[in-house]
């Protein structure tokens, strides 16, 4: 006797969406909510796209820019303002921050890599709409730089806690005065409770401004911060033996001129 076939469009909303939530919101927007109308519907919840993680699945790779951004924007729409991260890489461009930044007023957490379509301008408009984002990463945005855009993102998100920022040596080179003084936008963010520094210019006295102004920073990593040097600070060594987990990683080249990595951990020091 033959089995009954099972309908798997019948599936009841509540199992079809324990289902959808255990997935990327990126495998439900190209492969799970096409299945019938009924999975459609149901992908269509605003709990499911609450997340928007495009910047690590595999399938976007091989993608059109442009058929990324429309995809970034269905998943905005489906949220219907409930937004809470977003993560982007490469494709991202000004307007599609306007378009999430006038569509989310709830997003906590923002992570771009390598956006080299977005600018101050654009940025800075979704952060002004972001008021309650914690968690910010930039990384390779060539286009988001100096001490006026990171001023203005301390100004508009009180709740910031977590700042990463990453960029290029090489560019920063370009353009020395505007990345030099960008420690003392971050200044703003006072509520950080970790900051991150990759390949920045930062100096001795930016840092100790930074620590000044931020009394809840807990962890504290600087990467390739070439201009940083705590042997002879005794005032930096004090200002960072307060907070719970300081990382110092500077590539330097020893006398047979082989690389080595130095790890400076400041809880060592009295």
């Amino acid at each position: 006797m033959m089995s009954a076939i099972r309908d798997w469009s019948a599936l009841p909303l509540d199992i079809l969406l324990s289902v959808f939530a255990n997935l990327d919101a990126i495998d439900v927007l190209m492969g799970s909510g096409l299945v019938c109308h009924s999975w459609l519907e149901a992908a269509k919840v605003p709990d499911l796209w609450r997340s928007v993680d495009m910047a690590n699945h595999k399938a976007l790779e091989k993608m059109e820019e442009h058929g990324l951004r429309t995809m970034a924007k269905v998943a905005v729409d489906r949220s219907k303002g409930q937004l809470e991260v977003f993560l982007g890489k490469r494709f991202v461009t000004d307007e599609l921050l306007k378009y999430i930044g006038d569509r989310s007023a709830s997003l906590k957490r923002l992570s771009l890599i390598s956006c080299d379509y977005i600018s101050d301008r654009g940025f800075t408009y979704l952060i002004t709409k972001s008021p309650q984002l914690e968690d910010l990463s930039l990384e390779l945005c060539i286009g988001v730089a100096g001490r006026a855009v990171y001023e203005a993102t301390g100004k508009a998100c009180p709740q910031l806690k977590h700042f990463s920022l990453q960029g290029d040596i090489l560019w920063y080179s370009y353009d020395y005065q505007m990345h030099h003084e960008e420690a003392y936008g971050i200044k703003a963010m006072r509520e950080l409770r970790s900051l991150s520094l990759i390949g920045s210019n930062i100096k001795n006295r930016e840092l100790k401004a930074i620590l000044d102004c931020c009394p809840h920073l807990e962890s504290l990593f600087l990467h390739d911060c070439d201009n940083i040097d705590d042997v002879c600070d005794r005032d930096l060594r004090l200002k960072c033996a307060r907070i719970k987990t300081v990382t110092l990683l500077q590539y330097k080249l020893d006398s047979d001129y082989k690389g080595t990595d130095t790890r400076w951990i400041v809880q060592q020091y009295e």
